[in-house]
């Protein structure tokens, strides 16, 4: 299942690898200081968050210093010493890109000139700014970043940007592990008093936290080695130096503060220096026996411990010192016992624990990361191996990307991670934190210990938006994480609420689609939990939920009132299968760990449930700890309006009978919704529709279901935008989280290929009639294929430039401006249509119209240059040429009877959405000159390489290693990287292959697409569907099919080209749940041509493809379970 959307990044960054989260407005202001007006956004400012809803929580103070804008250039300090440049990097610092040469000492030191002498007279309005210069940053050791009101930004997360790849020193891998080698031994790193456990999570190329060291150790940081220093680093924070012990408050029986309160009597003796109003202060309340058997958790279920499960962090507004209290600005969430024995518990271990007030000393303010990339390099692995491996493949390389400890008031956005090793973003006693527009792919360690998460833990009030996460082990809140929101965010893994007591969080408006293969069985070293225990038989749900007996092995249960509300999510629950919707009904409020009044522990019957995995589809409403009495009207629980839509209601959810986590109808009145259908191409044996859902009514729809039949003989191959239920032949799709809500008058859409050529009956949106007519012209079996028209768009945000002619369109092209849609109207234009005009990652630039808008180029004429570039008296005859041109949407229209069709030169981060490409000399569609990021998607390609079939490629992914000379501004290489090819249908004659991925170039997907072999050439080598040269490609959910004319050979190819520089060509590449029918004509479905070429770096075929009609197989090398 894949989804049909970009995140807009607010205040630059990147477009997401796949499809993402919802479009964030990081709160309405971009790093330049202009607001942003993006219509579909999410609006995070203050002013568009709902005021708290009767009988929830209060999530309107989430984020960066309680729901403040993000920064803009206004807030940062004018004084140019306070400004470090790319260029005073070098020249001051010695930090250059692509030297190859170690930047660590440099950036350290600007990191500390800026601590020394900008951050004692800074602040949130006068911020510090380190901006990292374009290319590639050597580290080899963690960057301590503890200069308050710091920002750290690049100059993107894309090709072009700022990109630092991090390899750890011997000083910074951990020298200490576990017994059996599986994992980082945190008590085994040891230096004097101090243990690795101090400085958990763990080492990461950045850790925001202070480096301050408590003069108590300060003999024992002296002598410690350089790979133990850092254990003592940031004790002057730690509770057992900083935190006092409180006392008994009046009248309350062994308690120091209940839950509500706002006073916390702190014990007759301490100073209370470090207490001050404004300050922060965490309170900690130890564990007891009566706390776990709260739980559900006895003695006898594991080892209990002596620790603070309950913990906050506060803002303190008032200190009494005459009578020894603190005010907190907010009411407590949990009982506080003055200690692990005052509530009547007998002694944990024998040991009386106490509970604290520990002051956060020395906190690190305002630090914000923005727009730049980073990555783990770890050559001696296969980024393909660690796909869906739940495993350590290197514990000591265990080392996290962004940390934040003992930190407050900070962000991240516009930040890309790759191949992180372990948490690409994790967090440590954090407050108010707003991590936004990142996109998160990967990690080398996803196994025993708890690694590979986006991890929040002991995090407090913060923002997670707009994130697209990828290939982790799950997104965490745990120990204790309360008040935070997850909005508007994509995750291939599960929202997993981890245990600790994380509690009143609220996580709605996320896309979740988790597949089969998330399952902790997927492990192929040092495999388990991170309580030490080993995998399990269950395939991870989209939520997953801590039960007392099982988290117990960390930590404790999970905590109450975790709000699930409008979410869409859907799991995969056999190999295979089709993805199912999970908890559905997209106006009910899902709060977990509650009775409707009080705390409870999820129960079957009554009996609390020892584990979520094997239980993941029980009905716990109803009495049994998810309490789903309650729904709400509005979009979001937490902003007023989304996307510009009618506001949520502001003050208070309905409660609702007959609660249930299964799918519900709509709220929508049936009568005011129709639909109806457009089809697109089509082709021997199957075509394309998009279904457009028109609200009719006076007020805004929140969400649709539309269903109709196939008949026999006719499936659904593959969808998008929707959430697809099936019973036999009978279809069912309802909205995601970003196209269900649909103001008065204007259409959302979702589309699908059929394999079979029956048309859909007996349609009905919402239960009722589609009534809105279909448009469905006949099959496009000839060369003059005429595909039906694209809906005119709706009025786009930002300036609008309609055109009608060439001239017009030229000069358009021309002039283009961020934010600005250029318009086509329909008809054809003959012409030489390029553009050199860049957008940016806030305001794209797009160019849109009707399939019916032809684009027709005549050429080629004129002189060629050495190398293709736009030069006066020259028209290499390309249908659309972008030229250093990034961030662009291409959206509906046509280009054909040209040399080639569509070509992206140096343009990164621009998307092809719904572009019809048909009769052209060469190729379709191609990413060159490090067209890294892009997107091209909904797509039609056919009759290509017309005049040179051995360049009639239909989609091609940078450049064969002979025209480097030319294409290779990337190192010396084409790194057309990361380029995602989804859902397209591409063929019939095709004349070369349908794509054709090359040499150099690293982590694409291609899924979910459509490829008709009739046709393919064989000339220049072209004999199959797709063949790869790239390295660390994911090809999945693809459907291909082979009938003559054509030559063919197989299915998808591996070559392994040679080229200077040298890359491992053609090798890590994975490919799953592929169905491939060879006509009776082609040997394999896929055909490693050279295995041992690769043996560093494995191909890897799974047992999810399926083949029929092949000569010889699936594969030629051993199939993967």
């Amino acid at each position: 299942m894949s989804t049909r959307k970009l995140v807009a990044l607010a205040c630059a960054a990147t477009v997401l690898l796949a499809a993402g989260g919802l479009a964030v407005e990081a709160n309405g202001v971009a790093p330049n200081g202009v607001q942003e007006q993006a219509v579909g956004s999410l609006d995070l400012s203050k002013a568009n968050r709902r005021a708290p809803v009767a009988g929830l929580y209060d999530w309107s103070k989430a984020g960066y210093r309680g729901g403040a804008d993000l920064p803009g250039a206004a807030d940062t300090n004018p004084d140019a010493a306070c400004q470090i440049t790319p260029a005073e990097l070098a020249a001051q610092f010695g930090v250059r890109p692509d030297d190859g040469v170690d930047d660590s000492a440099g950036l350290q030191s600007a990191i500390d000139q800026i601590r020394t002498t900008c951050s004692p007279s800074a602040g949130y309005g006068k911020l510090s700014l380190i901006t990292l210069p374009a290319g590639v940053l050597q580290v080899s050791r963690q960057l301590g970043v503890d200069a308050d009101y710091l920002t750290i930004r690049g100059a993107g997360s894309g090709a072009g940007g700022s990109r630092i790849v991090f390899r750890p020193d011997a000083d910074t891998r951990y020298d200490a592990l576990t017994p059996d080698g599986s994992d980082w031994d945190e008590d085994g790193m040891t230096s004097g008093s101090a243990k690795g456990g101090w400085i958990w999570p763990g080492r990461g190329l950045f850790r925001v936290q202070s480096r301050g060291v408590h003069s108590a150790y300060a003999s024992e940081y002296a002598a410690a080695p350089a790979n133990r220093k850092d254990l003592f680093e940031g004790t002057v924070n730690v509770h057992w130096k900083a935190g006092l012990k409180l006392r008994e408050k009046t009248g309350g029986a062994g308690f120091a503060a209940r839950t509500g309160d706002t006073v916390v009597p702190l014990a007759s003796s301490g100073a209370l220096t470090d207490f001050r109003v404004g300050g922060l202060v965490n309170i900690r309340a130890a564990n007891s026996l009566k706390f776990y058997a709260q739980q559900d958790i006895q003695p006898a279920d594991g080892t209990l411990q002596n620790i603070h499960m309950r913990q906050q962090i506060f803002t303190v507004t008032a200190v009494d010192t005459a009578n020894r209290t603190l005010t907190l600005d907010k009411p407590l969430e949990y009982d506080v016992p003055v200690t692990s024995t005052s509530d009547g518990s007998a002694a944990i271990d024998g040991a009386v624990y106490d509970s604290k007030a520990a002051p956060i000393v020395d906190p690190v303010l305002g630090v914000g990361f923005e727009n730049f990339a980073l990555t783990q390099d770890m050559p001696n692995l296969s980024q393909a191996d660690a796909v869906h491996n739940y495993g350590n493949m290197s514990p000591a390389d265990e080392i996290h990307g962004i940390v934040f400890k003992w930190a407050a008031n900070s962000w991240v956005r516009g930040i890309r991670t790759e191949m992180t090793g372990s948490h690409p973003i994790v967090t440590e006693e954090a407050y108010h934190l707003q991590i936004v527009n990142n996109q998160l792919d990967g990690s080398w360690n996803k196994g025993k210990g708890g690694n590979g998460y986006f991890r929040g833990s002991r995090v407090w009030d913060s923002l997670y938006a707009g994130n697209t996460s990828r290939n982790l082990r799950h997104f965490t809140f745990q120990w204790s994480a309360s008040g935070n929101v997850v909005i508007g965010n994509d995750f291939d893994s599960d929202i997993n609420l981890h245990g600790g007591w994380e509690r009143n969080n609220l996580i709605e408006l996320n896309t979740v689609t988790v597949p089969y293969e998330h399952r902790s069985a997927n492990c192929r070293s040092n495999c388990g939990e991170e309580g030490g225990g080993g995998t399990d038989a269950s395939t991870w749900f989209p939520v997953w939920w801590g039960a007392g007996k099982k988290a117990v092995k960390w930590s404790g249960s999970s905590g109450p009132r975790n709000v699930f509300f409008h979410n869409t999510m859907t799991k995969q629950v056999a190999a295979g299968a089709a993805y199912t919707p999970y908890y559905a009904d997209q106006q009910r409020i899902y709060q977990f760990g509650w009775s409707g009044t009080a705390w409870q522990h999820l129960d079957a019957g009554g009996v609390p449930i020892p584990d979520w995995a094997g239980r993941e589809q029980l009905d716990y409403s109803g009495g049994h700890g998810v309490d789903a009495t309650r729904t709400d009207g509005g979009a979001s629980l937490f902003l007023k309006s989304v996307g510009g839509g009618t506001p949520s209601p502001s003050s208070s959810a309905s409660p609702s009978p007959s609660p249930s986590p299964s799918p519900s109808s709509s709220p929508t009145a049936a009568g005011c919704l129709s639909a109806r259908t457009v089809k697109g191409s089509s082709w021997s044996n199957g075509y394309g529709m998009d279904v457009f859902v028109k609200n009719n009514c006076a007020t805004k729809s929140v969400s649709w279901t539309v269903e109709f039949d196939l008949p026999a003989g006719t499936t659904v191959a593959s969808s998008w935008s929707s959430v697809r239920t099936q019973s036999g032949q009978h279809y069912k799709f309802g909205n995601v989280s970003y196209n269900g809500a649909i103001a008065p008058g204007q259409e959302e859409s979702f589309g699908f290929n059929a394999a079979g050529l029956g048309l859909p009956l007996s349609c009905t949106v919402n239960g009722a009639p589609c009534g809105g007519g279909s448009t469905t012209p006949g099959p496009t079996a000839t060369p003059t294929v005429t595909p039906s028209p694209t809906p005119t768009p709706t009025t786009p945000p930002g300036p609008v430039v309609d055109v009608s002619t060439a001239a017009q369109l030229s000069g358009a092209l021309a002039a283009a401006v961020p934010g600005q849609t250029i318009r086509l109207a329909p008809g054809e234009y003959h012409g030489a249509f390029a553009t050199t005009r860049p957008g940016t990652a806030a305001q794209r630039i797009t160019l849109t119209g009707p399939r019916t808008a032809v684009l027709v180029n005549d050429g080629p004429s004129g002189d060629a240059p050495a190398c293709p570039e736009p030069t006066a008296g020259w028209d290499p005859g390309y249908g659309l040429w972008l030229a250093g041109a990034p961030y662009w949407n291409l959206a509906g229209f046509t280009v054909k009877d040209s040399k080639k069709g569509v070509v992206l030169d140096s343009s990164h981060h621009v998307t092809v959405d719904g572009v019809y490409v048909h009769h052209v000399e060469e190729e379709g569609v191609h990413f060159r000159r490090s067209s890294a990021d892009g997107v091209i998607r909904n797509s039609v390609i056919e009759y290509t390489g017309l005049v040179q079939p051995g360049y009639g490629e239909g989609v091609y992914l940078g450049s064969a290693g002979s025209n480097w000379g030319c294409h290779g501004n990337t190192g010396g290489a084409d790194r057309s990287d990361r380029v995602l090819v989804e859902n397209n249908r591409i063929g019939p004659y095709i004349a070369a292959e349908p794509i054709d991925v090359k040499e150099g170039t690293y982590a694409g997907i291609i899924r979910g697409n459509t490829f008709d072999g009739r046709g393919i050439s064989g000339e220049n080598s072209a004999d199959s569907w797709i063949d790869v040269k790239g390295i660390d490609y994911l090809i999945e959910g693809n459907a291909g099919s082979f009938a003559a004319p054509g030559t063919f050979a197989n299915g998808y190819e591996t070559h392994n080209p040679g080229s200077t520089p040298s890359f491992p060509n053609g090798c890590g590449n994975v490919w799953r749940n592929n169905t491939s029918d060879l006509g009776g004509v082609g040997a394999y479905a896929v055909k490693i041509t050279s295995p041992s070429s690769c043996s560093a770096r494995p191909n890897v075929v799974y047992a999810s493809n399926t083949v029929t009609r092949a000569v010889s197989g699936l594969t030629n090398v051993p199939v993967t379970p």
